[in-house]
C-alpha cells in the first residue's frame, strides 16, 4: 500500500511539473561528501578552543544590549545544532533536509527551474558552489553544483535588483543583520562589480567569528567585513549605507533585540531595509517563553514605510510543492 501511494504521490508531482513546462532530469545527489575535505589550516580553526571564538564570546556574553538576551540562539541551540567544520551543513543558519524534507533533490530543482527564470543577472552562470564546510549539493544535468545557499542568494540579489537596481548603484555599500557566517556577503561579492562594501553584524558570537573566517576563506575581505558587536554599537563615525538586509534573523530575536537594530538602522538613515521572516504567517518574533509579537509597527514607527512585498517564490504551484512560502519585505524610508 505505502509503494503505491508513494508512486501515485510522484506521478502527480511529474503531472503537475509537465503542466507546469518544467523537465525533469536524472540528479545525481552528491551531498556532504563530494570530495571536499576540509584543510588543515580551516580544521584548525574552526574549534570551540580557539582564542579568537572565547575572546568573542566573553566579550559578548558582558554587553549589555537587548540583542544579547537570546531567545533561539542560545547556548543550548549551539551545541545541538551548529559544528564548527561543517557550518554550511544543514543546521540554524540554513535549514536544508529539514525545510524541503521528503523528495529534497526534487523539490531543489524545482527551486533551481524557478530561480532559473526570474535570474536576469545571470548570477548562476557566474557564482559557483563547491560545497564546503559540507554544504549540501545537488547536480541536475550539465549544470554545476548547486545548494540552498547558492539558490536563496541569487533569488534575493535579483529581487534586490529588480526593486532597487542594486547592481547599478554606484559603490553600493550594504549593512547585512544577522548575516550568519556571511553567505549573502559572499555571494554578493561575486555578483556586483559595483559593490564598495559589504558590512556583516551579529549579536551570536559564533556568527560573527565564523562570518570573518568565512570571508576570508573565500577572499572577498577587501570589500565585505564582519564587524564585532561592540564596535558596531559604539561606532561614532557610521557608514553611510544604501541598504540593510535582515534575511531570517528578526523572526528568531525577541521584540526588544528587533527594535534595537531597527533603532540602528534608522538612526543611520539607511534609506531601505530588507527584511525576509521565516513565519509564513507575518512578521513576528521569537520571545523568551516561545510567545510571537509582531514587529510590523515598530519598523513602520521607525520612519520606514512598505515598499513592496512579494512571495520569495513568485509561482504559487512552486510555493505549494517545496511548501516553502516565505516573503520579501522591503521598507523604504519616509522623508
Amino acid at each position: 500500500m505505502l509503494a503505491w501511494i508513494t508512486g501515485l504521490l510522484n506521478r502527480g508531482i511529474r503531472a503537475v511539473l509537465d503542466f507546469l513546462g518544467f523537465e525533469i532530469r536524472r540528479v545525481r545527489k552528491v551531498g556532504s561528501d563530494s570530495g571536499w575535505t576540509c584543510p588543515s589550516d580551516a580544521a584548525a580553526a574552526l574549534r570551540s578552543e580557539n582564542a579568537e571564538l572565547i575572546g568573542l564570546k566573553a566579550t559578548y556574553a558582558a554587553l549589555d544590549l537587548p540583542v544579547c538576551n537570546h531567545s533561539r540562539w542560545d547556548d543550548a541551540v549551539l551545541q545541538r545544532e551548529l559544528s564548527l567544520p561543517s557550518f554550511r551543513a544543514d543546521n540554524a543558519y540554513v535549514w536544508q533536509t529539514r525545510q524541503l524534507r521528503d523528495e529534497l533533490h526534487l523539490k531543489q530543482y524545482i527551486i533551481l527551474r524557478y530561480v532559473e527564470s526570474v535570474d536576469q543577472l545571470n548570477l548562476l552562470d557566474v557564482l559557483e558552489e563547491d560545497g564546503a564546510f559540507d554544504c549540501l549539493t545537488y547536480r541536475y544535468g550539465d549544470r554545476g553544483m548547486v545548494s540552498r545557499d547558492l539558490l536563496d542568494s541569487v533569488n534575493e540579489i535579483n529581487f534586490l535588483d529588480r526593486q532597487l537596481g542594486v547592481g547599478s548603484i554606484p559603490d553600493l555599500k550594504v549593512l547585512d543583520i544577522g548575516a550568519g557566517y556571511g553567505r549573502l556577503a559572499h555571494r554578493m561579492c561575486g555578483s556586483l562589480a559595483n559593490l564598495r562594501l559589504y558590512d556583516c553584524v551579529d549579536a551570536v558570537a559564533e556568527s560573527s567569528f565564523l562570518c570573518d573566517f568565512y570571508i576570508k576563506y573565500r577572499g572577498v575581505e577587501g570589500v565585505a567585513r564582519s564587524i564585532p558587536l561592540q564596535d558596531f554599537a559604539q561606532n561614532t563615525e557610521p557608514e553611510h549605507y544604501h541598504l540593510a538586509v535582515n534575511v531570517h534573523s528578526f523572526s528568531e530575536c525577541t521584540i526588544e533585540a528587533v527594535r534595537w537594530w531597527v533603532a540602528r538602522v534608522a538612526a543611520l538613515g539607511i534609506p531601505h531595509l530588507l527584511v525576509v521572516p521565516n513565519d509564513k504567517s507575518g512578521m513576528y518574533t521569537t520571545e523568551v517563553g516561545g510567545e510571537k509579537h509582531d514587529f510590523l509597527p515598530d519598523i513602520l514607527a521607525a520612519g520606514y514605510k512598505l515598499k513592496c512585498e512579494e512571495p520569495v517564490y513568485g509561482e504559487p504551484e512552486v510555493r505549494e510543492l517545496v511548501r516553502v512560502y516565505d516573503n520579501f519585505f522591503l521598507f523604504e524610508r519616509v522623508e
